[in-house]
């Protein structure tokens, strides 16, 4: 009996010893986040416990752009940016900063029913007969973070049905809140923009839903940083928790109620909004989109955005984990 009571001791004595010891060893991971359902499963792991099951002890912090936390994790001072791939991803690459892209988090839907759109102004529509994607030509285009961002990409392959490329349009750098404003001012006639602000847009009569982009492809995704990179056994560990929410959303389970709970959370837009808009198609593997992001390092360098002219290997711009 004594001798039972001992062995059950002591597992109890060794259990508990490893609580603080995991805790002791928690490490921290800081997160950069663009407002956008592109980091959902970022989002997820974080407020589900997966990265903390991992052993971290993660911050998430909001960024106003991808190219500000490259630098920011290159240096390690930030290890993880969920953001769309833009030139400055690639011209960072091209000045040996440590930063790497692990994940497509968000790819456009098969269902046609896409979260990002391409809008006329409504006036021009309705009244003024833009009715053909070949009519755009000569117009003034506008969408967060300008020629070099991921937008550029999308509007791109949405223009070249009809013969048009970046070279037959002006393009404009809007931030989200000023959208609105230039479709009211008539300083734009076009527009690239997703949910919910596309179907406000449509609603008011400000601008008319006109093209979605192909679907299948992502140009957005996660990045890790200089601590990550050079730790294998970490980077592995964040992703195991990223993967784990992605697979628990890729389905159903995108619109569940605390899903959509945390991306009002982080999104900052209502969750009656976020529950009703449609969503982008999650790859429970988070398989990186390599054809796009070739694709893109061949625009951006086409329209002068690189730094470098002789394209990068794709083992230069991933890191497989």
């Amino acid at each position: 009996m004594k001798r039972a009571a001992f062995v059950a001791g002591t597992v109890l004595a060794n259990v508990a010893a490893t609580v603080p010891l995991r805790a002791q060893e928690r490490r921290p991971l800081n997160v950069a986040y663009l407002a956008g359902a592109l980091g959902a499963p970022v989002f997820v792991a974080a407020d589900r416990g997966y990265f903390a099951a991992e052993g971290f002890d993660v911050s998430l912090s909001p960024i106003g752009a991808g190219l500000d936390a490259m630098a920011l994790a290159a240096t390690g001072r930030i290890d993880v940016v969920t953001a769309g791939l833009s030139a400055g991803y690639y011209n960072a690459i091209d000045r040996g900063l440590d930063v790497r892209y692990v994940a497509s988090t968000a790819y456009t839907p098969k269902s046609g029913n896409s979260p990002t759109a391409l809008l006329v102004r409504y006036d021009l529509w309705s009244e003024g007969g833009v009715k053909q994607l070949a009519q755009l030509r000569g117009l003034k285009f506008g969408w967060t973070g300008g020629l070099a961002s991921t937008a550029t990409y999308y509007v791109t392959r949405m223009l070249q049905p009809a013969g048009l490329s970046m070279r037959d349009i002006s393009v404009v750098a809007l931030t989200l809140p000023n959208q609105a404003t230039a479709l009211q001012n008539k300083s734009i006639d076009a527009i690239y923009s997703g949910s919910p602000q596309m179907e406000a847009f449509e609603a008011q009569k400000l601008a008319h839903i006109f093209a979605y982009p192909p679907a299948g492809i992502s140009g957005s995704g996660i990045f890790f940083g200089s601590r990550l990179i050079h730790d294998r056994v970490l980077a592995s560990a964040a992703m195991r928790a990223i993967r784990r929410a992605a697979a628990a959303i890729a389905g159903a389970g995108y619109y569940a109620p605390d899903t959509v709970a945390t991306l009002a959370k982080y999104v900052q837009q209502p969750a009656a909004e976020i529950a009703r808009s449609p969503r982008y198609e999650i790859d429970a593997r988070l398989t990186v989109d390599v054809k796009t992001l070739m694709d893109m390092q061949r625009l951006f360098a086409q329209l002068g955005l690189l730094s470098y002219t002789e394209p990068m290997d794709q083992s230069r711009l991933i890191m497989s984990i």
